[in-house]
């Protein structure tokens, strides 16, 4: 395999709502692709991890351990895979004041970068040795905090041709540590009660504008429990990040991607782990009320941090299936989008 990885930087500042900061603010991503393996009209996968997980989330290489990268994974099948950091994430512009990082911001965000990508992809100018590709399918994914910020994109851009949500629900966020319930509360109680919780799951009095999260602090729902500690050890040192608080609020607070995944029409892939963050799986694909093709995967031995269980690969072949019917094998798809 004669893998390709470039990284890029994409400005976003003109995304972002009118005076929100003063500083200019990038988004962070890296092309991975086979040029042996490139396929004549491959599909191009733009993928956000999720809540204080760097991009390098969908891009794993553990020490003495193969075959946990789903770009990889992806590119060796003829594919292009774009990993985007979120916005403030990872290697992308945290500007002083993170506090305009609503979740709808950052879709606003992600969107530019769409833009971006299909621009440079058509033209051939996005990276070096990526050649112009005319028409190539442009697939949204979406873990976690990823996974609203492309629910929350899609329903109000309508980017992609189809969309994967893995481990994200725009019902209701179940299973979080030291989080409590929220009925009954005003929107400025819940937001100022999410923002206590996600102090004392990032280990900290009063949250920062930026944040992280222990891992520790999530064992049991992010990873299953049998988990090799070398993998504890690599997520911790190359995966972990920090979050604005805004977003992880955001992300935490029930519903608040519901409105626009309603408005999504393109097929709509979902995934949970058997310990992930629904409170019933099955339910899931009633937020998508206008979408044209739902498929729900729950993957056994799985924790919420899909990429990084023994069973990965199960998903990543059930989630290729479905790319090649929904979208190679749907002549009519575009005519969906609108």
């Amino acid at each position: 395999m004669t893998l390709a990885r470039t990284d890029i930087s994409i400005d976003v500042t003109s995304a972002l709502p009118s005076g929100a900061t003063s500083e200019p603010v990038s988004i962070a991503a890296t092309v991975v692709w086979d040029p042996d393996r490139l396929s004549p009209r491959p599909r191009v996968h733009v993928a956000i991890p999720g809540g204080t997980y760097h991009r390098r989330y969908w891009d794993l290489r553990p020490p003495g351990r193969a075959g946990y990268s789903q770009a990889e994974w992806t590119a060796g099948r003829g594919d292009v895979f774009v990993a985007c950091d979120y916005l403030g994430g990872g290697d992308s512009s945290r500007p002083a004041d993170g506090d305009f990082m609503t979740l709808e911001v950052c879709a606003d965000a992600a969107h530019h970068v769409v833009r971006h990508l299909r621009d440079g992809i058509a033209r051939g100018t996005l990276v070096g040795g990526l050649p112009a590709l005319s028409g190539s399918p442009v697939v949204g994914l979406g873990q976690s905090l990823g996974g609203f910020i492309t629910m929350m994109q899609e329903g109000k851009y309508r980017d992609f041709d189809a969309v994967a949500i893995f481990g994200a629900s725009p019902l209701v966020i179940a299973n979080i540590p030291q989080h409590r319930r929220l009925e009954g509360l005003s929107t400025e109680e819940r937001r100022r009660a999410i923002m206590e919780d996600n102090a004392r799951t990032a280990g900290v009095s009063e949250l920062p504008v930026y944040h992280g999260a222990p891992r520790a602090n999530f064992a049991g729902i992010f990873h299953v429990p049998d988990v090799a500690h070398d993998l504890l050890e690599y997520d911790e040192a190359e995966c972990d990040t920090l979050i604005s608080r805004v977003s992880g609020t955001d992300g935490m607070t029930p519903g608040i991607s519901q409105a626009l995944a309603a408005q999504i029409t393109v097929p709509v892939f979902l995934a949970f782990g058997e310990i992930d963050v629904s409170a019933d799986p099955h339910l899931e694909p009633s937020g998508y009320p206008a979408a044209n093709d739902i498929t729900l995967v729950v993957v056994p031995d799985m924790a919420h941090m899909h990429n990084f269980a023994d069973t990965r690969a199960l998903l990543w072949e059930r989630f290729g299936g479905w790319l090649s019917a929904v979208v190679d094998g749907a002549g009519t798809l575009n005519a969906t989008r609108s």
